[in-house]
């Protein structure tokens, strides 16, 4: 708090402007962070005994989310996925503490431990024993509960305590290490319903990844894929700008990612120029590119050297868990992974405009996107009429992935790639959409990145509902344009009759086969974030069958090795070919009955 603001509120108060105490304490419940770095008493890393000053950059920013929802009326929710010993705990049991001296409210603290939870029951022991301004007395102190004269009270409980919550109505959640809670979901079903919904309540969650597990990670993914938050800088201070994509699937929590670069603690320096200079040039390709996407410096690339061996075990998947640099490398699984995930994070994840696209009813018929965020079309970049495109389709057949506890079936998923910008993904189209309206979207973004240019050549699958979409594209989109089945078993593969890919025994390891070698090669640019999130769930089952892990959808891998597919037969599409130049493939099998539009 500057002097003068003090100055001005000591005129504000007149009467009492003698009493520096009074005016203290009116700074206080006026500025929160006033209040924590002046008054509240921390015990450091190096185990110094100090005021909570300076906060961190992340402390702040969780600071600045807290004050938005009460400045907007709205129950505080937030979901925080974090590197490890960043000082979140800390200033949430500080706030705890400051709402139950304020209102009188019930605190209650839920950790996955008995140790943790009675540690952090310790930091607000230590705020309220060394804070001295005035408080309220209190009336009953144990090792795991906190009560005052009058109302208010801080406890803790573990999350073995599937009953946590029950028969109580706090005003004031705080979950630590919610990924590791052994039972996640049957807690959460006592505890969340113990709380309200007004604006006065909170239930911020804070946790390391652990996989995917099932409470967290869930509600992370929610959270971030329908919620946006932008920082922004004003008048020296920083502030956020929230945007909900989605407020219909919203679960209302404000997701905060912090990365072990926002900590300065997490950098460690060169003893010299010559040192510096010798390690900026043993840098890795993950190194690089964390320097050129996140601004890391050569001393936090050194500390994260040293964390690797010191606290990691020579383990990048732990380093990758404990301390994250994105979101997407947090969540490690324990299977088999198919693909790299090193190779995954180098992808420069981007958002997208989220709308439709519309025909024109003039003369020229054009097509046109408008936005909107409730739709289930994402627009990387913008059709260029010189450059080609390929799509990928894959058709939801409403299965459920292996695994899964929820009722979410598949998508319907059309994913476009530019051949002239480095296989760029420049649009996805994803959503719950029945076949014929996903049929009439699927032409119509082929004829959006067409305008007046080479054309998009679409590889759409047949399997299930896909014949129906093939059937439309065969009569609604040029022929020489979609992809003609092939016969992987000849020595020389031969173009048929049918449209689309039809995934075998003998076809799906190329699908996925050729799909890998793009992605280790860096050959392909994937801006989606779903989509990347999915290739990362892609493992191995126990039958070596390659697959969505987890109960986890893989609808956006499989349009991606579509569209990569159609990559790779894109030149011999530019000339249309004879109709009866070649016999069907099922033909040659030994079929009848041929569909003269899908080859069935």
């Amino acid at each position: 708090m500057s002097d003068k603001s003090y100055y001005n509120l000591s005129q504000q108060y007149s009467g009492q402007a003698k009493d520096p105490t009074f005016i203290e304490e009116s700074l206080c419940r006026q500025d929160r962070q006033h209040w924590l770095t002046n008054h509240f008493i921390i015990k450091d890393k190096d185990g110094q005994i100090r005021p909570m000053n300076p906060l961190k950059q992340s402390q702040i920013k969780l600071l600045k989310l807290y004050e938005w929802c009460q400045e907007n009326n709205k129950p505080c929710r937030i979901i925080i996925l974090k590197a490890r010993k960043t000082g979140i705990s800390t200033l949430i049991e500080g706030l705890m503490l400051q709402e139950c001296w304020l209102r009188g409210i019930d605190g209650m603290v839920i950790a996955h431990n008995r140790p943790t939870a009675e540690f952090i029951y310790s930091i607000a022991s230590r705020f309220e024993s060394r804070y001295t301004l005035s408080k309220p007395k209190k009336s009953q102190s144990s090792v795991r509960k906190m009560t005052f004269e009058g109302e208010g009270m801080i406890m803790v409980e573990t999350a073995n305590n599937v009953q946590a919550g029950t028969g109580l109505t706090p005003h004031y959640i705080h979950g630590s290490e919610v990924s590791k809670w052994h039972k996640g979901s049957s807690v959460a079903v006592s505890l969340f319903q113990s709380i309200g919904d007004g604006p006065d309540t909170t239930v911020i969650l804070e946790s390391t990844a652990n996989g995917y597990d099932s409470l967290f990670h869930p509600m992370w993914e929610n959270a971030d894929k329908y919620c946006k938050i932008n920082w922004v800088k004003r008048d020296g201070d920083i502030f956020p700008e929230i945007d909900i994509l989605d407020s219909e699937n919203f679960n209302g929590y404000l997701p905060y990612f912090i990365s072990v670069f926002d900590d300065p603690d997490y950098s460690k320096p060169f003893d010299d120029d010559e040192e510096k200079s010798r390690f900026s040039q043993t840098l890795d390709e993950t190194e690089q590119n964390l320097m050129e996407r996140y601004q890391v410096s050569l001393e936090q690339l050194n500390w994260y050297r040293y964390c690797l061996r010191q606290k990691c075990q020579g383990d990048i998947d732990i380093r990758r868990q404990e301390f994250p640099a994105t979101p997407e490398e947090a969540f490690v699984s324990s299977g088999r992974n198919f693909l790299d995930l090193s190779k995954l994070n180098l992808q420069p994840v981007e958002d997208a405009r989220n709308g439709y696209l519309i025909r024109d009813e003039r003369w020229n018929r054009d097509i046109r996107f408008i936005s909107d965020k409730s739709e289930d079309l994402s627009i990387f970049r913008d059709p260029v009429k010189t450059h080609r495109y390929a799509m990928g389709v894959d058709t939801a057949e409403g299965i459920l992935p292996g695994g899964s506890s929820s009722r979410d079936p598949d998508r319907s998923v059309a994913c476009v790639l530019d051949l002239d910008d480095g296989c760029r993904q420049v649009a996805i189209l994803a959503g719950h959409i029945p076949e014929e309206p996903f049929s009439e979207m699927v032409a119509l973004l082929g004829h959006y990145y067409s305008n007046a240019g080479p054309g998009c050549a679409i590889c759409p699958e047949v399997s299930g509902y896909g014949t129906l979409l093939c059937t439309y594209l065969g009569n609604n989109y040029p022929r020489h344009m979609l992809y003609h089945r092939k016969d992987f078993l000849k020595d020389s593969p031969r173009r048929s009759r049918q449209i689309g890919w039809k995934t075998s025994v003998t076809s799906r390891p190329i699908l996925l086969g050729d799909l890998k070698t793009a992605i280790n090669e860096r050959s392909i640019i994937i801006h989606d974030k779903e989509t990347i999130r999915e290739l990362q769930r892609l493992q191995y089952n126990n039958r070596g069958k390659v697959e969505g892990s987890g109960g986890y959808h893989d609808d956006r891998v499989f349009a991606l090795a579509l569209a990569l597919q159609q990559v790779k037969s894109y030149p011999a599409l530019l000339t249309p070919r004879k109709s009866d130049s070649l016999s069907p493939f099922s033909e040659r099998e030994g079929g009848d009955s041929i569909d003269p539009v899908t080859g069935y």
